[in-house]
């Protein structure tokens, strides 16, 4: 900031001192400083100066600084200068020539937070050895220079509402404020009283202090809320420095609010205009202000187009109340030469007739555009190759789509789409297919050109011709070749593969070499061998060099390893087929040497081992001991072929013992035990073929896997016989026959062999001999006693009366005792008998004899009832003759009564 007069005269007088100073001894060097009251963080300054002559030669320092009042005042030495020229500096020690003038100059800088008031202090120059070469007082009056407020009258300012969106408009003024006083002035705060519902203000104070005797700016800016009414308000707004001085100011504010004008969006829109055309298009202005109406709205076209032009019609007479609309129309012509889809915009300002109304700025805009135009017809090249046997088609087709263009914008009719061939048509058709009725503007219309030739075509090139003739825009016609193509092509199996084939064994493969389609032969057809061993594979037969079209030739190869091959090891032999114009192809056939399918065991364990239970721990090490065993082959493991056919013989051992269990165990659960004994002797044999081939593995780790079956199938083996032998414990306990008690030990003695309990199968052995003898003796017994009813019957019918029809009869009375002891004796020698063979278990004879019995019980008894009759008939008649007998004695004895007592010679009377 500037000094004060007062301060430019104290250094003035100073400069004046020093000078005389020059020239006079030392008496002291003194200055004034000006500070700002309210900049108590700057500083001013201001230099003095005093002079010395030295005695002597000498290296002199100065005092380099004074400070004083805390640091706010200090003088500073600055530099050294002798008065003839010679010598100069800035450095507090130099080297002093006796009998020169010095000139040391100080600057005194004071802080503006220093009281006002003289500072002073000593500066001296002393040489090395302390004494004093010059001494002198340096003295600054510091005078303390303060801001006043002075008068302010703000005028009225205008806040005009020109924006209809915004909730609320604002304007922005300066407000100046006066510093009358000596000191710089540093505002500080700004608050607003006496605000206006619906008004705001709020201030930015200026960076920089106001000068003394000078003014600054206050940057105010009002805001109006969008309810706010139109009139005049004011407010008050006090402004404070820092040093607490205030000033209240009052600001009047004229609210106006003028109609404004709006077009929705922002736009005028004219849309598309067909080039060489004009259109028109009403838009609605809309009040937007809400205050006033607009009654005349004047139009300003800000800028050209040079292919284009705007008018407008209605707009001096629209008349709107407040926030009502009404409607104007806009026009634009579009030049003949104006190029497609040209963007073309104007701004516009649209001012209603009021005085402080504003301007509301819309573009206008439109498009141009061409009407519908054919570019012409996209028909592509087409290329027909005859790639399948001419024997099973009857036409070969394709389609191409043909793209009808048009690059205008308005819509086209396509009036007719037509197709026909310029050369070629006796084999070749062609045709549209879904032709487009219209095509929209600036796209492409799909059409179908079908083409069908017919297989006897001769290769080569055709013309066709696609015409399109539209209802406004033109016709055109495109010519476009079509390619036929004819190729022999070589068909063969380009993999043959015979898998793993047992080594001497011998077979052929056929492949089939062909000339696929038909048309054309292939010429000088060969087949090398490319790559594999020479041996193991031979070439039956090769086919010709040359294979007709459409026909078919062998190439037989046979494959035969012998014990050179390595067993799993994939062997490959690769031939390439060539001929003429054909495409190569190559034929790999690969087979792998192996000593037996290990597949038809493997596959079946894994089967029998998804089963879970035993069928799982039985199968499943087998199983991995075979798959390991298969590995360790195919990865050329040196195993004997003992170990081989021993482990393959434990996997068939295998297989047949769970399915001879299974089969036993569902005979248990179907109560069928007789079976089950069958099952489980199989199952016992082949549980031994286990553990024998087994343990003659060599191979430890192999044999421990197959141990883990062996055990398995064991434990399931003996769970299984436990189950039978408690049947037929159960069935001795029941002792229903003789013969099944023989079955029972003999079951358990095999059982007990089974299972390895020798002992137990001795006891069982004797015991089942025993039931054998007892059942013979028994059999012998019943067949004696059938025997013995035999004879006893064949001699009642021999001695019987009469034998009508097998049945023997006895008419004499006097044998009814003889028949009765007879007849019993039968009886019981027949029931003897079923009983000792019932008892012996022989059911066929039991009940043949039983029905033996049956037939002669009942002969015996018909013979019985027989003589039972006639005895009754002999009773009846001795009966009827003693009653007759009794009745002539009755008449007898009537008669001689009557004689005696004379009463017959009554009755006649």
């Amino acid at each position: 900031m500037s000094r004060s007069i007062a301060v430019r005269a104290f250094t003035l007088l100073s400069c004046l001192l020093l000078v005389v100073g020059a020239a006079a001894p030392a008496a002291g060097a003194s200055t004034s400083v000006g500070v700002d009251a309210a900049l108590p963080d700057q500083s001013e300054s201001s230099q003095l100066s005093f002079t010395f002559s030295p005695d002597a030669n000498a290296t002199v320092d100065a005092t380099e600084e004074i400070t004083r009042a805390n640091g706010d005042v200090t003088f500073q030495f600055v530099s050294w200068q002798r008065t003839d020229g010679s010598g100069s500096g800035s450095s507090t020690r130099w080297d002093v020539v006796a009998g020169a003038t010095y000139r040391v100059t100080y600057e005194a800088s004071v802080m503006g937070s220093a009281d006002e008031g003289v500072y002073s202090g000593t500066a001296t120059v002393q040489n090395r050895n302390g004494g004093t070469v010059a001494s002198e007082p340096l003295e600054v009056s510091v005078d303390k220079l303060y801001p006043e407020f002075g008068y302010a009258d703000p005028s009225t300012k205008e806040l005009v509402y020109q924006d209809p969106n915004s909730q609320s408009e604002s304007t922005s003024f300066d407000v100046s404020v006066p510093n009358s006083g000596d000191g710089a002035m540093v505002l500080s705060e700004v608050s607003f009283s006496g605000l206006p519902s619906g008004i705001s203000a709020e201030a930015e104070l200026p960076d920089s202090p106001i000068d003394a005797r000078s003014s600054g700016a206050v940057s105010v800016t009002v805001t109006g809320s969008e309810s706010l009414d139109p009139g005049r308000y004011s407010f008050q707004m006090t402004l404070t420095d820092n040093l607490g001085n205030s000033l209240d100011l009052s600001v009047p504010i004229e609210v106006r609010r003028p109609p404004i004008a709006s077009v929705s969006g922002g736009e005028i829109q004219i849309g598309d205009v067909l080039n060489g055309t004009s259109r028109e298009v009403e838009f609605t202005i809309e009040e937007a202000g809400g205050y006033q109406g607009i009654d005349g709205l004047s139009v300003r076209q800000i800028g050209n187009e040079r292919s284009a032009s705007l008018s407008f019609s209605g707009t001096r007479y629209v008349s709107t109340g407040p926030g009502g609309s009404a409607t104007a129309t806009a026009s634009v012509s579009v030049d003949d030469g104006v190029r497609q889809h040209e963007e073309l915009t104007w701004d516009v300002e649209l001012t209603p007739d009021n005085q402080n109304a504003p301007s509301t700025v819309v573009t206008v805009s439109a498009r141009s555009i061409y009407p519908a135009m054919l570019d012409g017809v996209d028909l592509p090249e087409t290329q027909l190759e005859f790639d399948e046997p001419r024997s099973s088609v009857t036409s070969f087709d394709t389609t191409t789509e043909v793209g009808i263009r048009n690059s205008g914008d308005l819509e086209m009719n396509v009036v007719s789409a037509s197709a026909s061939m310029r050369s070629g048509e006796q084999y070749i058709s062609a045709s549209i297919d879904e032709a487009p009725g219209t095509v929209a503007g600036l796209s492409t219309g799909e059409a179908t050109l079908d083409i069908s030739a017919d297989p006897d075509t001769p290769e080569g090139t055709y013309d066709v011709a696609v015409t399109v003739d539209t209802e406004s825009a033109g016709s055109t016609t495109v010519v476009e070749t079509i390619t036929i193509t004819q190729e022999p092509e070589l068909q063969t199996q380009t993999e043959v593969s015979y898998g793993e084939l047992t080594i001497t064994a011998n077979q052929t493969r056929t492949i089939d070499v062909q000339e696929r389609l038909g048309y054309e032969a292939i010429e000088g057809l060969e087949i090398t061998k490319v790559s594999g061993p020479d041996r193991w594979l031979t070439v039956v037969e090769r086919p010709p060099s040359r294979i007709g079209s459409g026909e078919t030739s062998p190439f037989i190869v046979a494959v035969q390893f012998d014990t050179e091959a390595e067993l799993y090891e994939q062997y490959r032999w690769t031939f390439r087929i060539t001929g003429d114009n054909v495409e190569a192809r190559n034929i790999t056939v690969t087979a792998r040497a192996r000593p037996y399918s290990f597949d038809q065991i493997t596959n079946p364990l894994e089967e029998r081992a998804a089963g879970g239970d035993w069928q799982a721990s039985t199968t499943g090490p087998m199983n991995t001991m075979l798959l390991d065993l298969e590995e360790r082959l195919r990865g050329d493991s040196d195993l004997s072929n003992s170990v081989l056919s021993r482990a393959l013989a434990a996997g068939r051992a295998t297989l047949l013992f769970v399915d001879s269990l299974e089969q036993a165990r569902a005979a248990q659960d179907s109560g069928n035990y007789s079976a089950a004994q069958r099952s489980l002797a199989r199952a016992a044999a082949a549980r031994d073929q286990m553990r024998q081939y087994v343990t003659g593995i060599q191979q430890d780790d192999l044999r421990n896997t197959g141990s883990q079956s062996v055990a398995a199938a064991e434990t399931a083996f003996d769970e299984t016989a436990s189950v039978q032998q408690t049947h037929y414990r159960e069935m001795l306990e029941q002792n229903s026959s003789i013969y099944r008690n023989a079955q029972a030990y003999r079951a358990l003695m095999r059982l007990s062999e089974y299972t390895g309990d020798q002992e137990t199968a001795a006891e069982r052995e004797a015991a089942y001999q025993r039931a054998s003898e007892e059942y013979l003796r028994t059999v012998e017994a019943a067949a004696a006693n059938r025997t013995a009813g035999e004879k006893a019957y064949e001699g009642y019918a021999a001695n019987a009366t009469i034998v009508l029809v097998d049945y023997p009869l006895v008419l004499n009375p006097a044998r009814l005792d003889e028949v009765g002891t007879t007849t019993s004796r039968i009886s019981e020698r027949y029931d003897t008998a079923v009983a000792l063979y019932d008892r012996a278990g022989a059911t066929e004879e039991r009940d043949a004899t039983q029905q033996r019995a049956n037939t002669i019980g009942q002969r015996l008894q018909l013979s019985q009832y027989g003589l039972y009759g006639v005895t009754g008939v002999y009773g009846l008649g001795v009966l009827a003759l003693l009653g007759r007998t009794g009745l002539n004695l009755y008449a007898y004895y009537r008669d001689v009564s009557a004689s005696a007592s004379g009463d017959f010679l009554l009755d006649g009377g």
